[in-house]
């Protein structure tokens, strides 16, 4: 790979608190490799293109679409935190303050009011299953984007590997189920690392929140209903070995996995999507 857009003494990954979870670590090496997948190999959907990062964090592949050349990116996040940090980044590694903008709110509200057409290309990456209305989010990053939209999601499969309701589910499902449209709710407790979901409730005398998983088979339908054309990202070169969901399951799978393995078993997914003419 070349030379990575997210060096190793990067101030984001100085700040960064999730380099040594399982899933998608935010270590250098991953990091990169999904950067130069995700937005180096798609050059011509960022170079030069007003961008919406939709669950932006602190903003690093916001930096990193505009060291790939993006004209302008608009970062949006419900946490105030996570924005001030990555707008502080910004100024200390001297972007220009006319290149980007760094807004705290809720996605779907956000995309209510925006232009149809108002960017070129947005960005859902690690955000989809997050929101409980996650075909209303499709249909709204689609009104947006004049051209594309690159979405990286967990898939129904991850209902069956994490969280606590997890081995319930992975009783009741198989790698048949898992091929059919359908659509997994899940338990998360709210208090991540360093954000917080902003949608929770009380069940059973604790404060939890939902993350909603549909099936690839299911986004793909949805795709089509929403007159999107697609195309399914093959990570195929980073995998290190074959794998399915079933060699996740248990702490020591997770703990000796290799990151590409959440996709190599389909547990996660990516997509180009393109608005229809």
């Amino acid at each position: 790979m070349k030379k990575p857009l997210i060096p190793e003494d990067s101030p984001f990954l100085a700040h960064e608190t999730r380099k040594t979870r399982w899933a998608i670590p935010y270590h250098p090496e991953c990091l990169n490799a999904r950067l130069d997948h995700l937005l180096a190999k798609n050059q011509e959907y960022i170079q030069g293109k007003r961008i919406l990062d939709v669950g932006s964090h602190m903003g690093t592949f916001a930096y990193a679409a505009l060291e790939s050349g993006a004209d302008f990116i608009q970062g949006i996040d419900t946490e105030e935190k996570m924005i001030r940090l990555g707008q502080e980044l910004f100024q200390e590694l001297n972007i220009a303050k006319e290149k980007y903008s760094m807004a705290v709110g809720d996605a779907l509200q956000y995309l209510e009011n925006v232009e149809e057409g108002s960017f070129d290309t947005v960005l859902c990456l690690g955000m989809l299953y997050y929101t409980t209305e996650p075909y209303r989010l499709l249909k709204l990053m689609l009104r947006a984007a004049k051209e594309t939209v690159i979405l990286d999601t967990f898939t129904a499969a991850y209902a069956a590997i994490q969280g606590k309701d997890a081995p319930q589910v992975y009783e009741s499902v198989n790698e048949e189920t898992l091929k059919l449209p359908i659509l997994l709710t899940a338990l998360t407790q709210p208090g991540k690392k360093d954000y917080t979901l902003p949608h929770s409730f009380d069940y059973r005398s604790k404060d939890l929140s939902l993350i909603t998983l549909p099936s690839a088979e299911l986004l793909e339908i949805w795709f089509q209903s929403l007159n999107a054309q697609f195309k399914k990202m093959d990570w195929s070169t980073y995998g290190t070995r074959p794998c399915t969901y079933h060699d996740l399951l248990t702490p020591e799978q997770k703990k000796s996995s290799h990151w590409a393995d959440v996709y190599t078993s389909g547990i996660r997914v990516s997509y180009l999507l393109h608005k229809s003419r």
